[in-house]
């Protein structure tokens, strides 16, 4: 009995693969943007300005200064009092980061032959690692390297404001919770809503958040302030009465964010006219690509500025925590 060869279903020109790998980059990117990382707090800590566009390089915006006090002016005075304009320019760079993700034409060909969807866990990595950092851009001021710890800085961070006031707190929170010192736990946050309040900024700019390590946030939220008369009252339920138009978060960031790697608190305004993130292109993934006929690149790209401080007196560091 003559036999016939089988024929292969699959077209083995890249060009095929590379059509292919195109009509499922669709169905790989709509999975992708329905994923979300709650462990990367930049979006709910930074305000983020997209206005610029795309292909922006620097973002350039005008600081005006005015002086002038009113005076009273006599039924037959000509001397009118004027006030004094100084305005300055500054610009802000923007840069871009890439990660991709790639398939082989055998991967791509075994897909198509048996008519199932490429899996799409690469795109996810790809995601979660530019969702990674840009935390990192907008919290640490920059892309920290795994190998050696050295930050690639893009901005000036969230937490690493080099113009924000920084000070030392009395005594750790593990220490006055410990000793169920209530007012001394009370006290740093007060000095630390002082100083951005009064002391930096002459009662100008109200803070609005307190952003402590995940631990100290813990401590505090587990912690009952009296055990003897068996209330559930914690010390943070105690802090938030006390200061009810504040919000409280955490991030992990800060376990060693201060001074000679020590616990840090930040105090500050959340205000776009206070401090900003420039995120000028939000994740973008670009057509497949293939330079050798055998692997084909999905590349993705984002374009940021990192934060900038406009006012970093309405902030304030406290570390020592």
């Amino acid at each position: 009995m003559k036999t016939t060869a089988r024929m292969s279903t699959f077209d083995t020109d890249p060009t095929a693969a590379l059509s292919f790998l195109t009509q499922q980059a669709a169905y790989i990117e709509a999975e992708v943007y329905r994923q979300e990382y709650p462990q990367y707090k930049y979006t709910s800590l930074v305000p983020l300005d997209n206005s610029a566009p795309d292909w922006a390089q620097v973002v350039g915006f005008r600081s005006v200064n005015s002086r002038g006090e009113m005076k009273l002016f006599g039924p037959k005075s000509t001397d009118v009092p004027t006030v004094e304009i100084a305005a300055t320019m500054g610009f802000h760079e923007i840069q871009t980061g890439a990660l991709g993700y790639e398939y082989s034409i055998e991967e791509l060909g075994f897909a198509q032959l048996n008519g199932i969807n490429v899996d799409n866990e690469r795109a996810i990595a790809v995601r979660e690692g530019v969702e990674k950092g840009l935390n990192q851009i907008y919290l640490q001021g920059g892309l920290v390297a795994g190998a050696n710890g050295k930050t690639q800085p893009v901005g000036e961070g969230l937490y690493t404001g080099g113009n924000v006031p920084r000070l030392d707190t009395a005594g750790t929170i593990a220490s006055l919770v410990a000793a169920g010192n209530a007012q001394g736990v009370l006290n740093i946050f007060s000095d630390a809503y002082n100083q951005v309040f009064i002391a930096n900024t002459n009662t100008v700019h109200v803070p609005t958040s307190f952003v402590m390590p995940a631990s100290t946030y813990q401590l505090l939220q587990r912690t009952l302030l009296n055990t003897g008369n068996a209330s559930n009252y914690t010390f943070l339920m105690f802090l938030q009465q006390n200061f009810p138009n504040m919000t409280f978060d955490w991030d992990v960031l800060l376990e060693k964010a201060g001074k000679n790697g020590t616990k840090r608190l930040v105090t500050y305004k959340k205000d776009i006219r206070v401090v900003k993130g420039h995120d000028v292109m939000p994740l973008r993934f670009l057509a497949p690509a293939t330079a050798d006929n055998i692997n084909f690149k999905v590349p993705a790209i984002c374009r940021t500025g990192g934060v900038e401080w406009r006012i970093p007196k309405a902030a304030a560091y406290f570390d020592g925590l």
